[in-house]
């Protein structure tokens, strides 16, 4: 995930400098002399125009792909439910030890929402045991798969809604 956000970070500064306006050439102090250009060079210099035009364009293209993949992944992100998505997790990873049998309870919303910091991830107490960060890593021994962890830790960087 942070992976994600500074590649994120990198691909909108690129953005916003490619859509930025040039700036304006800055006046020699010394006069320049004219000079008549072939009828060679001039349609030299329109190819080379050209040809920055299409690299220019293609490069744009490329951005605005990757900018719509980064759309696309930051809107599955928008819509992780507590009841769709969080919800069937505990039941098959953690109910069967936190629920009812003393420790920790996970049995509804509210038990598990007292264990996280809504829209702060890394501060909360249940990501922090999903990756072993500070504290035992649950399940013990079986850690859970990767995109698992991500849906919990969308949802409480989403602001852990009961949705």
């Amino acid at each position: 995930m942070k992976k994600q956000i500074i590649i994120l970070s990198i691909l909108t500064a690129l953005l916003i400098g490619a859509c930025a306006p040039a700036q304006p050439a800055v006046e020699q102090a010394e006069p320049q002399v004219v000079q008549e250009e072939s009828e060679d060079a001039m349609v030299e210099s329109e190819d080379s125009e050209t040809e920055a035009m299409e690299e220019s364009e293609s490069e744009a293209m490329e951005e605005s792909e990757t900018t719509d993949e980064t759309t696309a992944e930051e809107s599955t992100a928008a819509e992780v439910s507590f009841s769709a998505d969080v919800w069937p997790i505990i039941e098959e990873y953690a109910l069967s030890a936190h629920g009812g049998n003393g420790g920790i309870f996970l049995e509804n919303y509210e038990d598990i929402s007292a264990q996280v910091v809504a829209g702060d991830p890394e501060n909360s107490m249940l990501y922090k045991v999903l990756i072993g960060d500070g504290a035992p890593l649950m399940p013990p021994g079986n850690p859970l798969p990767e995109e698992t962890i991500q849906i919990i830790y969308d949802w409480i960087e989403q602001g852990a809604q009961n949705n």
